[in-house]
């Protein structure tokens, strides 16, 4: 069974009208990376890889927790970790490490409240 690793709790304060962009960079080479990104309403963001996406305004992420859900595999022997750094309007929330030989296809999850600045 996949390892999962959780980061529970994570809050970064944002005012009503700031636009909130969640970005996946990844540190380690060889990674392949699914993430979705269960938002309050329809609107569900997705990253293929790294990238950035828009997840809304401060004021519509207020009253739920808002959950990012990567899938990752990294298939290249010569790297031993997986290393990602998931960021929030360019500013670091988590840097997620663990060794291939803990977990080469880990399962990694944010839950992240947005509360007013």
């Amino acid at each position: 069974m996949r390892k999962t690793y959780r980061y529970k709790d994570l809050e970064f304060p944002v005012a009503d009208d700031e636009d909130v962009q969640l970005t996946v960079e990844f540190v380690s080479d060889g990674n392949m990376v699914q993430t979705v990104i269960n938002t309050p309403g329809d609107n569900d963001p997705e990253i293929e890889g790294e990238g950035t996406r828009l997840l809304g305004k401060g004021m519509d992420l207020r009253d739920t927790q808002t959950i990012c859900f990567s899938d990752v595999a990294n298939p290249v022997p010569e790297e031993d970790h997986v290393r990602i750094n998931y960021k929030i309007n360019d500013k670091l929330i988590v840097e997620h490490s663990n060794e291939k030989s803990e977990e080469e296809r880990p399962y990694i999850v944010l839950a992240i409240k947005f509360p007013n600045k």
